[in-house]
């Protein structure tokens, strides 16, 4: 059931008193510390590096370093060369290949895990303004782990931090009557140079112009919101052409959509799958029991958004971080109208001394704590990226195979593993496939999908030989090395746990 929307709860006095009242330099918050335990912990983790697309992602960067420029078109296959593409998260990729060849994937891991690490604090800290510490811990911890299988060292990551602050922004526009400040307008610039997501950032800032019109109290007021969030809205898209490409960023959203059934058919963009990630589930059910159970009211264009935000992440698990990070701040102003002893007050905690200093874990850390914490981080960060040895994991970087492709010169156009692509990009190599679908079409990708899935040796043999197809460099238990086995002038000179290699024979 829905309701209309309503005055933010940050403007109650009280809300201002918390944060004026004294505070020590060393103290310590709630946001501080999740943001730390993240840092420490995910560097150490393999999910950072877990992903193919982090090695193509550096090596892009890499090449606008050297260049002076951005690329317009491709440069590392052979299928595709010299076609239309561009680099649209070309900042992302600065920002990582600059990481890279300051301390290699050591440094990749350390700086996604930093901006994770900042994000869920600032997640917090934005949902401290109008709910309390411990549904605010609940909430920002619920969403960590939601979004744990896709904390990835890519573009997606380095975007959090502007996604919060956009959202934010534009739900606190409307919770107080009024269109976004202009200042928001650098959320937004930020975020068209860091990732492709900021298209759904402007279909956000439609519908809360929407809601704001929906929840204006008279005629005259809704004539002032149409203007200025109008205003607001044309500039946020005159603002997200400010990229290297103008507004062909946009258009590659549309690009990547349009790969019709092929979306189906790469992991991240198939719809989550509860078995193997069976916490998801668990937040989500635990999420639908608290919302019944307690008759949760939202306003009807803000239960739209959360809806079309549940529809995102169960059509593409990928869309985790979008329902998780973002849903919450969405709902958190509703949540302390409809239930006043949510609302942060400024009367001082009652209780045990323990427990009057958990609360006041939720007023800002003191600048001395924070100083602490970065200098400590750095000397940590320093530490992990010097004796951790960290790496990607296997399944995308068969460093022994890449050893036997060089002491063996191995020459030619090669069909590679759409995992191992990024590896090769970074490597050299020109490869057949890699993770940049909207190069590739969605014709092509069910072409590849059929010929290593072996679903007919016609196929695998036409296509080695319509590519000259030179060697192979597929995973161990890809189906279309069986039939490689058995084709004449083909030979298997290399195989390990991770990756096997088949060379022509001429």
């Amino acid at each position: 059931m829905a309701v209309a929307s309503g005055l933010s709860v940050s403007s109650h006095p009280g809300d201002s008193a918390v944060l004026q009242q004294p505070r020590s330099s060393w103290a310590l918050s709630w946001p501080l510390a999740v943001g730390l335990v993240l840092f420490v912990w995910l560097p150490n983790s393999k999910g950072l590096l877990a992903d193919p697309d982090s090695h193509w992602h550096v090596t892009v960067g890499n090449w606008i370093l050297a260049h002076g420029a951005v690329p317009t078109v491709d440069v590392y296959s052979f299928t595709f060369a010299g076609q239309p593409w561009i680099a649209k998260e070309w900042l992302s990729q600065v920002v990582l290949a600059l990481a890279y060849d300051a301390g290699g994937w050591g440094a990749v891991a350390v700086l996604a895990a930093a901006v994770v690490g900042f994000a869920f604090a600032l997640m917090m800290r934005l949902l401290l303004r109008d709910i309390r510490p411990l549904p605010a811990l609940l909430f920002t911890v619920a969403a960590a782990v939601m979004t744990a299988p896709h904390l990835l060292a890519r573009p997606h990551v380095l975007a959090f931090p502007v996604m919060l602050i956009w959202v934010s922004g534009l739900v606190r526009a409307v919770e107080e009557r009024r269109a976004p400040r202009p200042v928001l307008l650098l959320a937004m610039l930020a975020w068209a140079n860091l990732h492709g997501g900021f298209t759904l950032g402007l279909l956000l800032c439609g519908a809360f112009a929407l809601e704001a019109l929906v929840g204006a109290r008279e005629a005259s007021e809704r004539k002032v919101l149409f203007v200025e969030w109008a205003k607001f809205a044309t500039t946020a898209v005159l603002v997200a052409c400010i990229t290297p490409y103008g507004p062909e960023s946009m258009l590659v959203t549309l690009r990547i959509f349009g790969l019709g059934d092929a979306l189906s058919v790469i992991s991240e963009w198939q719809s989550p799958n509860f078995q193997s990630m069976p916490q998801q589930e668990l937040v989500l059910l635990i999420a639908l029991y608290v919302c019944l159970s307690r008759g949760l009211k939202l306003p009807f264009v803000r239960l739209l958004i959360v809806l079309g935000l549940l529809h995102l992440f169960l059509k593409y698990v990928r869309n985790a971080e979008l329902l998780a990070m973002l849903a919450p701040l969405i709902v958190a102003p509703v949540l302390a109208r409809q239930w006043p002893t949510l609302r942060p007050t400024a009367e001082p905690p009652t209780g045990s001394l323990l427990r009057q200093r958990l609360a006041a874990l939720g007023r800002p850390a003191g600048r001395n704590a924070i100083a602490l914490c970065v200098v400590l981080g750095a000397v940590y960060a320093g530490g992990v990226i010097r004796f951790a040895g960290i790496r990607p994991v296997d399944d995308t970087m068969p460093a022994a195979a890449l050893d036997f492709i060089r002491e063996a010169n191995l020459q030619g156009n090669v069909l590679n593993h759409y995992g191992f692509g990024g590896f090769l990009i970074n490597a050299g190599v020109k490869t057949f496939i890699d993770g940049r679908g909207e190069l590739y079409g969605g014709d092509f990708i069910k072409r590849y999908v059929e010929i290593v899935n072996a679903r007919g040796a016609q196929a695998l043999e036409e296509t080695l030989d319509e590519f000259h197809i030179d060697w192979t460099l597929l995973q161990k238990d890809q189906a279309a090395n069986k039939i490689l086995a058995h084709l004449p002038n083909w030979k298997r000179v290399y195989g390990d746990d991770t990756a096997v290699i088949f060379v022509r024979q001429r």
